[in-house]
């Protein structure tokens, strides 16, 4: 019946924990796909390229700084947690550069 009027419209809203699940695992497969794709602030490398010289090392770390900055920004204006990039620094190996 149409009495609930437009609080039962469309898709219901999926619990927060739900929400967050569903926004890691999109953002995960996004960045798996982007450690092997040219990104302009490594000098068009992939971030598995860049990693493997010192200089790179150095500039892989201050993307992911950027990564997590910008992320963390946008994740608490819309009320979510920080992505986690930790797997990144890891899988990169430069969890040493991040300070």
């Amino acid at each position: 019946s149409a009495e609930g009027g437009d609080a039962d419209a469309g898709e219901p809203a999926l619990p927060p924990e739900e929400a967050e699940a569903v926004m890691r695992e999109v953002m995960d497969r996004h960045y798996r796909g982007v450690l092997g794709e040219p990104v302009e602030m490594l000098d068009g490398k992939s971030p598995r390229q860049a990693a493997r010289s010192e200089a790179g090392r150095r500039k892989v770390a201050e993307w992911l700084k950027y990564l997590e900055n910008q992320t963390a920004h946008h994740a608490g204006a819309a009320g979510m947690p920080a992505y986690d990039f930790g797997w990144m620094w890891e899988e990169l190996k430069v969890a040493d550069l991040r300070r």
